[in-house]
C-alpha cells in the first residue's frame, strides 16, 4: 500500500517536472557515489574549445575516416548539454543545499506546469519552455565562461533561477516567506535569490542567478514578441501595434482581473501590474504536438499585441477544463493561492462549468 502511494504521488507530478526532479536526484547520487566522473556529465566552454582544437588538428593531419569518427564522437558528447542541467553546484560542497535546490526546482516548476499554473498542464508547451530556456542557459553559460576566465557556470542553478523568475512574474502579488522568515511579494523573490546565492556560493552563485534571470526575461520577450527593454520605451503601454489603446489586460478570459481596492486594503500602490512582456503565451510548434500525439487545440498562441478569436478561446477553455477534470484538486489550490497573475492561459479549475463569455470587453 505504501509503495503504491509513493508511485501514485510520483505519477501525479507533471511529466517535465518529474523528469528533471528524478534525473537530478539520480545524477547527484551518481556523482556522490562515484559511479560517473563529473567530466562525463558536465560540459564547459573549455571542453568545447578543446574538442574543436582537436577536430582542427585531425582535419589538417589525419585521413577521412579518422576525421569522421572524431567529429562523430564530439557530436555524441553534446549529450552533456542536457546532463549539465541536472547538476547543482552545491553538490560538490554543501550536499544538503543541493537537495534543497532540487526541491525548490520541483516546487516552482510544478506550480508552472500543473493545471491552474502558467502552462495549465499543457505538456508540449511546458516542454518547449524547458527546451528554449535550457538552450539559452547553455549558450549564455558558455559565453560567460569564454568572456570571464574565472567564471564557473552550472546550468542547473541557472535553470533554477530561470524557473523561479518565471514563477515570480506570474505570481508577482503573492506573498511568500524568503528563507521561511522574511515575508515579501513574489515579485521581489529573484532579487532575494541573488543576495542569498551570493552569500552562500560567492561570485559563481551570483553569476548563475544572473544568467538564469536573463534567460527567463528573454523567454518572456519571445512570449510577448517584444524586444528586450521594450517596456522602458515611450508608448510601450499606451498603444499596441495597430495604434489603438493597449488594454489586453482587461479582456475577458485573457488576464486575471483583481479588484485592488478590496483585496489590497484600498491602496493601488500595493498591487503590482503586469509589464508588457508579462502578457501573451508561447505555444509549442505543431511538430512537437504531432510528435507527442497531443491535442493541438489545448492552447492558443498570443503576444502582447494580438487578440484571440473568441471561438478559439472557448474551444481552448473547454479542452483544458475537460483535461483538468481528470486531475486532483492541486490545480484548484494553486489557482486560489495566486493573486493578480497574468499567465496567458491560467484558467481557474475550481469551477466545473465552462465559461460562457462572448469575447466582449468588461464594461461594454
Amino acid at each position: 500500500m505504501a509503495n503504491n502511494t509513493i508511485v501514485d504521488n510520483i505519477q501525479r507530478i507533471p511529466p517535465v517536472t518529474r523528469f528533471f526532479t528524478i534525473a537530478s536526484v539520480i545524477t547527484c547520487i551518481s556523482i556522490v557515489g562515484g559511479f560517473f566522473p563529473v567530466s562525463r556529465l558536465l560540459y564547459t566552454y573549455f571542453d568545447l574549445k578543446t574538442d574543436f582544437i582537436h577536430i582542427h588538428y585531425v582535419i589538417k593531419n589525419k585521413g577521412f575516416t579518422e576525421i569522421i569518427s572524431t567529429i562523430f564522437l564530439v557530436v555524441v558528447n553534446f549529450y552533456k548539454f542536457t546532463t549539465s542541467l541536472l547538476i547543482p553546484e552545491s553538490i560538490f560542497s554543501q550536499r544538503y543545499q543541493a537537495l534543497i535546490d532540487i526541491y525548490f526546482f520541483y516546487t516552482f516548476s510544478n506550480h508552472l506546469e500543473i493545471f491552474g499554473g502558467k502552462f495549465n498542464g499543457n505538456f508540449p508547451d511546458y516542454l518547449w519552455y524547458a527546451i528554449i530556456c535550457g538552450t539559452l542557459t547553455n549558450v549564455l553559460g558558455l559565453l560567460s565562461e569564454a568572456l570571464f576566465v574565472e567564471a564557473s557556470v552550472f546550468p542547473f542553478d541557472c535553470l533554477l533561477a530561470c524557473v523561479t523568475y518565471t514563477w515570480a512574474r506570474c505570481n508577482k502579488n503573492a506573498t511568500i516567506n524568503l528563507m521561511g522568515i522574511v515575508p515579501i511579494k513574489a515579485y521581489y523573490l529573484p532579487l532575494g535569490n541573488l543576495v542569498i546565492k551570493f552569500i552562500a556560493l560567492g561570485p559563481s552563485g551570483l553569476t548563475n542567478a544572473i544568467i538564469g534571470i536573463t534567460v527567463g526575461y528573454l523567454y518572456l520577450c519571445i512570449q510577448s514578441s517584444t524586444m528586450p527593454l521594450y517596456n522602458l520605451m515611450s508608448g510601450a503601454y499606451g498603444q499596441n501595434g495597430n495604434g489603438t489603446k493597449n488594454d489586453d489586460s482587461r479582456r475577458v478570459g485573457i488576464s486575471t482581473y483583481v479588484d485592488t481596492s478590496n483585496r489590497f486594503g484600498g491602496s493601488h500602490a500595493e498591487f503590482i501590474d503586469d509589464s508588457i512582456y508579462d502578457k501573451g503565451y508561447l505555444k509549442a510548434p505543431k511538430v512537437l504536438y504531432d510528435f507527442l500525439k497531443y491535442p493541438i487545440n489545448t492552447s492558443v498562441r498570443k503576444t502582447a499585441f494580438t487578440s484571440i478569436d473568441s471561438q478559439a478561446r472557448r474551444t481552448t477553455l473547454q479542452s483544458q477544463q475537460r483535461g483538468s477534470a481528470t486531475t486532483t484538486s492541486t490545480g484548484t489550490k494553486r489557482a486560489d493561492s495566486t493573486t493578480g497573475s497574468s499567465t496567458g492561459y491560467s484558467w481557474f479549475g475550481g469551477n466545473n462549468q465552462a465559461f460562457k463569455g462572448k469575447g466582449r470587453r468588461l464594461g461594454d
